[in-house]
This record gives structure tokens, sequence and C-alpha cells, in this order.
């Protein structure tokens, strides 16, 4: 897989679909595909920009991960209220994306980022070269796997195929910086958003958008363990 790598991006409608469709919480933070390289980690934005010096704590802790993995996910940053609850903070986030590189190691002494990996791209070394033509079900399922020794700083997204746990969840995460849910085909591939065109995956809010796990070190059981995926 060639570097900068398309990414799939949600489109937001009326209505979640129902059927054999996966939900997923949408965290408020800035989508980043994560690559573990044979010597390194390397972060590219969105747009295919470089922003490995933005995010060097999350490269840092990526370097558990075995080479050659590729994820596709959400870096986000968590603050704690005045009643000492944790919440994510876009503008955090937003901060250290704007920031100049010795800036954003400054902003990650006071608030590390976290990584909500949504999808795998790549697994070389559990024989997945290019994930991304596969069904969300096997790609969640080689997430899981990839991510289970990864560390608090790296976490799968929150993800369930019972659309009324996804609404509870939403509704009891409201705000702590969850956007919405996005739903996704459980045998649909990993669809790059090409020019003039989003891919087929759908996203439902009561907001503008939608999205977001528990904080590192909370409820940390059946919301990560479900299989399932884009």
């Amino acid at each position: 897989m060639e570097w900068p790598v398309d990414v799939a991006l949600a489109r937001p409608v009326t209505q979640l679909p129902t059927g054999p469709w996966a939900y997923e919480i949408k965290v408020d933070g800035h989508q980043t595909v994560l690559w573990r390289t044979e010597d390194g980690v390397r972060l590219q934005s969105r747009t295919g920009r470089d922003v490995t010096a933005l995010w060097m704590d999350l490269a840092v802790a990526a370097m558990r991960l075995p080479p050659g993995v590729i994820l596709d996910g959400e870096a986000v940053v968590y603050l704690s209220d005045a009643d000492g609850n944790a919440r994510i903070s876009f503008e955090a986030a937003q901060s250290r994306a704007l920031s100049r590189p010795r800036r954003a190691r400054e902003l990650s002494d006071r608030h590390p980022a976290t990584y909500v990996a949504f999808d795998v791209l790549a697994h070389p070394a559990a024989g997945f070269p290019d994930l991304r033509p596969r069904p969300y079900v096997e790609r969640r399922q080689v997430l899981l796997d990839v991510l289970a020794d990864a560390g608090p700083s790296i976490a799968p997204v929150w993800s369930t195929t019972d659309l009324d746990e996804a609404l509870l969840w939403y509704a009891a995460l409201e705000g702590t910086g969850v956007e919405g849910i996005v739903a996704k085909p459980l045998q649909g591939a990993y669809r790059r958003a090409g020019p003039g065109r989003r891919s087929g995956t759908r996203t439902q809010s009561t907001r503008p958008w939608s999205g977001s796990p528990a904080p590192p070190g909370t409820r940390r059981g059946s919301p990560y363990g479900c299989p399932t995926d884009v």
C-alpha cells in the first residue's frame, strides 16, 4: 500500500439503517491514518499530509504495533471538567493539529492524545497486506487482535450490531465529546472516498456529526470487545 492512502468518509443521514449493520460511536477529533513502518511510525492526515511531528506521543505508543500495520482512526484529546470527569475536546485536538512541532510537543506533555481506531487497512504479519476489500466483520476482528496489547493510548472504537445498544451509548455519553453514531455494513469493504464522492458508510446524529469511546481506563469491558467493524 502506498502513502498516502485515500480514506473512507462518512456521510450524514436522517435515519440509521437496520439489519446487518455495525454501529460505532464517532469521536470528535482528527481523522488520522497510522502507519507502522518497518523502522518507525508515520501519521497521515485525512487530506494526505504527514502530521507525525504533531502527534509524536501517538507515534511513540504505536511502536508497540507489528510492522506493516496500517490503521484508520481518530486522534483525540481528553480534558477534565470542573467535576473531574473526562471529555473529548475537539478544541484541544484542533490546537495540536494547527501547532508547530515544538508547540505540539508542549501540548502533548500537558494533554496526551489517544488514538481511537475504527479500521485496519493492512496487517502483513497476519497475512493481510491489504484488508480494504475484506468485509467489515473480518477487519473488525483483525483490529481487535492487533490492538489487544497496544496499551491504553491506542484503542478500538466501541462497536455493536445492536442499534438500541448504540443509541444507549450515545445518550449516556452525551456531552463527553461524542458526535453521533456511524453505521457500517457488516459485509461491506473499506470504500475509499474518491474525488467528488464519499463512501457508503452512513452517519446519523442529532448534531452535526457523530461518535466517541469512554476515557482511557473506564468501562473497558463489552463495548470494546464486540466483534464488529466497517
